[in-house]
């Protein structure tokens, strides 16, 4: 039977990486499979691409949040993937009435719930399933449109950052696990701007820089956003009153902050940027209640950083110690790992994830057994996106921080 050229790398590219998988699995030095993995979601449909935006532990394995592509609308479509404790492929399904969905994904009393938006209102749905990927939780929120970014409070409730196009402004809001509107604030993006095309790109992932989106809590009712604020991306701090609180002004678009994590007092974790370069810092000082320019933030390049690299920033511990660990993608398209002492401030272990193909970044999180969970993409035969979860193990972080 004749097989085509690109047939044939395809077959000699998978059996690759399924040979380095079946060592990774059998090695008698490292983890055994259950506490560390690395798997491949196939799919038969090889033109279909996907944008994994999540992952979150449940009480039997993961469920993987990811937009994927749709044929009657450019926006990303819905697409849930659940798996056991092992990372192995049970089930999956498609949520077709909603589209562009948010991270990040948080599990409260066995639902786990995420934002996305109705495609013809531009509404927010709040979306809750449980460990079957059966929706227990769909409700719209009022007033709130094009939904941006999500965290979880310290009372268990919401935050939503979204973007309102007739207001021009960015909104703040707390949202409960009904639906519920609790609380927010609005704050204008600049008289006279509108930021509406960047984004719709943004949704439609039309170009090489994605504009950072995120938010958090710093305090019970104290929160900050990333987003359009005054004519720039700021880093915006607020209490939800009429003005905020404080901002890390941006640099219009080319300069500001892809990912912050709170440590301690008004310190922070910070990955930023300007233009096309990186950096990273381990701890710095913002005044939650002041004015400061991201510019004044920028120690130098690192310059084995992919530009505009998606960035995550979460705390790890340990038995040796805490950490601070940043996530990014490399010039050679692997993801990275920087393992930051939190007493020191110092890299304490480095880990790339990524061999003969591309590989990308969408999330990291820590899981249960205090392992690693990191969702990205790969490239099998250097065409066919596919999503790939990679669970680093306790012990094997241990090795990483020796």
């Amino acid at each position: 039977m004749y097989h085509s050229p690109l047939f044939k790398k395809m077959k000699t590219r998978l059996y690759q990486v399924f040979a380095i998988l079946i060592l990774l699995g059998c090695s008698d030095d490292g983890p055994s499979l259950s506490e560390s993995f690395l798997k491949i979601y196939d799919n038969s449909n090889f033109d279909l691409s996907y944008h994994p935006i999540d992952v979150v532990e449940t009480i039997d394995g993961f469920i993987i949040l990811s937009g994927t592509e749709l044929t009657n609308t450019d926006f990303q479509g819905v697409q849930l993937i659940k798996t056991d404790e092992e990372g192995n492929f049970l089930s999956q399904t498609s949520l077709d009435n909603y589209v562009a969905p948010v991270g990040e994904v948080y599990m409260l009393d066995s639902i786990s719930y995420f934002f996305a938006m109705n495609p013809t209102t531009l509404q927010a749905v709040l979306i809750g399933v449980n460990p079957q990927l059966e929706v227990t939780v769909e409700s719209g929120i009022g007033g709130i449109d094009y939904p941006l970014a999500s965290a979880l409070t310290s009372s268990n409730e919401l935050l939503l950052l979204s973007y309102d196009p007739l207001n021009l402004t960015s909104e703040i809001s707390l949202i409960g696990l009904d639906g519920s509107f609790v609380g927010g604030a609005s704050y204008t993006i600049g008289a006279g701007s509108d930021v509406e095309a960047q984004i719709i790109d943004h949704y439609l992932q039309r170009n090489e820089q994605p504009l950072p989106f995120f938010c958090g809590e710093l305090s019970a009712g104290n929160y900050y956003f990333n987003g359009f604020y005054n004519f720039s991306f700021s880093m915006v701090f607020t209490d939800f009153s009429a003005s905020p609180s404080g901002v890390l002004q941006g640099q219009s678009t080319d300069a500001g902050v892809r990912a912050a994590l709170p440590l301690s007092g008004n310190n922070f974790a910070i990955a930023g940027y300007q233009f096309d370069e990186n950096f990273q810092l381990s701890s710095t000082g913002l005044d939650p209640a002041g004015i400061a320019s991201s510019v004044d933030l920028y120690p130098g390049d690192m310059a084995e950083l992919k530009p505009y690299t998606p960035s995550k920033v979460i705390s790890y511990s340990s038995g040796s110690g805490n950490y601070t660990v940043f996530a990014a993608e490399t010039k050679g398209r692997q993801i990275i790992l920087y393992f930051y002492d939190t007493s020191s401030g110092e890299v304490a272990g480095v880990r790339q994830i990524g061999f003969l193909n591309p590989y990308t970044f969408a999330s990291i999180k820590t899981s249960s057994d205090n392992s690693l969970t990191v969702l990205g993409t790969t490239f099998v035969a250097d065409r066919f996106e596919r999503i790939v979860l990679n669970k680093l193990s306790a012990s094997e972080i241990d090795d990483i921080l020796k």
